[in-house]
């Protein structure tokens, strides 16, 4: 079977090969109990089975990218098992080769309170689609658990388009999108993280837990300002990055965050593994001296502000035209010469449901996702919320320096995002 690889495949792929990031996402599983591997394994197997598009490898012939299935015997290699803290530690971060398959990779860790860790292929799916992924593995574990013949009953095989996004909207406003909305993924200004400037570059993710009760508290500060815990993390992100630049390197800071761009369509069962995930930049000029509360005041403004402007899609409406006037090879040619990565950027990957994520018999201790691994010199801030915590994190090819510069600012992002005193009352020191 052979499956066409959509506009938004192609462009995941273009970010590794012009140096932004290796096209990755990933989960990490904490377990507080056991878990059946021969169970697991078989799950993972049924996905595959039910979710064609991951049993595959993908091919880039000149005149036709696809995704082209695998036989039974290669899907093997989606599941690995081992007892060792430094494999597993390498899986965390494995790179699925595209060009052989299968497109997700599961590694369990095992013991009395051991963990997995789940890669997948970004070209297939954005953090959506991962989590709900995720879901359903849980669920083809469960019903195993309980009926050891229990295969899907349908295939989740969909349109993996976003033509549905553009049907959303009449033809002038995705028009005015195209006249008014700028290069949304496109570099502005040279503002960068210091990051080291050696030959080192050895994955990692660097992660940081915010626990239940700091983030009920975060939740209780932003509710009166009409704020979202979005905007509270935006906000602290570039007060602790003028922390370590100073404010005048940031006088005309742009972010681009993630948008995903289902919020526009109905709400609908699992029906395909696709990238719906579109950006937009938020430029805001930090200034010195002023509290959490007015830079979350101008954060959420400017949020604001966008999504009145229909946040995200003219990047959609603009790729659907270049591909549709130029046709798919010289559409890449032209995206490869532009693209201009920005070097700085955040994105919220939602919350994993708890009520969802659950292996039957097994007690899950904590969990996150979080996005691509980045190529030097861009940075990422990720946030992933479970079970009322949430989880910082920052992926990159880097150096031992790098992962301790960035562990400390994670710890500042924290520090920012508690614009409250142990009792909860607000505070307003002048941190930037």
């Amino acid at each position: 079977m052979e499956y066409r690889a959509e506009i938004f495949d192609q462009m995941q792929l273009l970010y590794d090969e012009t140096g932004f990031n290796d096209h990755q996402v990933h989960c990490e599983i904490g377990l507080a109990s056991p878990i059946d591997e021969r169970l697991l394994k078989k799950a993972l197997l049924l996905t595959l089975s039910s979710i064609p598009i991951l049993a595959t490898r993908y091919s880039a012939l000149p005149a036709r990218a696809s995704w082209v299935s695998l036989p039974q015997d290669e899907l093997e290699r989606a599941f690995a098992a081992t007892d060792d803290a430094a494999v597993f530690e390498a899986a965390r971060t494995y790179r699925i080769p595209e060009t052989e398959g299968p497109q997700v990779r599961l590694c369990l860790l095992r013991g009395e309170r051991g963990a997995i860790a789940v890669t997948m292929n970004h070209m297939v799916a954005d953090g959506s689609g991962f989590k709900e992924y995720l879901y359903f593995l849980a669920e083809c574990y469960s019903r195993l658990h309980s009926n050891p013949d229990y295969s899907p009953a349908t295939k989740i095989e969909g349109d993996r388009g976003f033509d549905d996004v553009l049907r959303s909207f009449g033809a002038w406003t995705r028009l005015r999108v195209v006249l008014s909305q700028g290069r949304e993924s496109n570099r502005r200004g040279s503002i960068g993280f210091p990051l080291s400037t050696g030959d080192e570059r050895r994955p990692f993710i660097a992660t940081r837990v915010v626990a239940r009760e700091k983030v009920e508290r975060l939740k209780a500060y932003c509710r009166p300002r009409g704020a979202t815990i979005n905007d509270a993390a935006l906000a602290a992100y570039c007060r602790a990055l003028a922390r370590v630049l100073g404010p005048s390197a940031l006088a005309e800071l742009e972010v681009p965050i993630m948008i995903d761009m289902r919020r526009h369509l109905p709400q609908c069962e699992f029906k395909a593994l696709r990238n719906l995930a579109s950006t937009v930049a938020i430029r805001l000029e930090m200034k010195a001296g002023e509290s959490f509360e007015e830079t979350l005041e101008r954060v959420k403004r400017r949020v604001d502000w966008h999504k009145a402007r229909r946040l995200g899609l003219g990047g959609f409406v603009k790729m659907s035209l270049l591909f549709h006037l130029f046709g798919e090879a010289r559409a890449l040619r032209l995206l490869r010469g532009g693209l201009r990565h920005p070097l700085i950027c955040m994105t919220n990957l939602g919350e994993l449901d708890a009520a969802r994520l659950v292996f039957e018999g097994t007690r899950v201790g904590s969990a996150y996702v979080c996005g691509s691994i980045k190529h030097k010199p861009h940075f990422q801030l990720a946030l992933s919320g479970f079970a009322g915590s949430l989880t910082l994190s920052s992926n990159l090819y880097g150096s031992r320096e790098d992962r301790e510069r960035i562990e400390a600012f994670l710890a500042l992002v924290e520090e920012e995002l508690s614009p409250f005193d142990e009792r909860g009352d607000a505070r307003f020191a002048q941190r930037a």
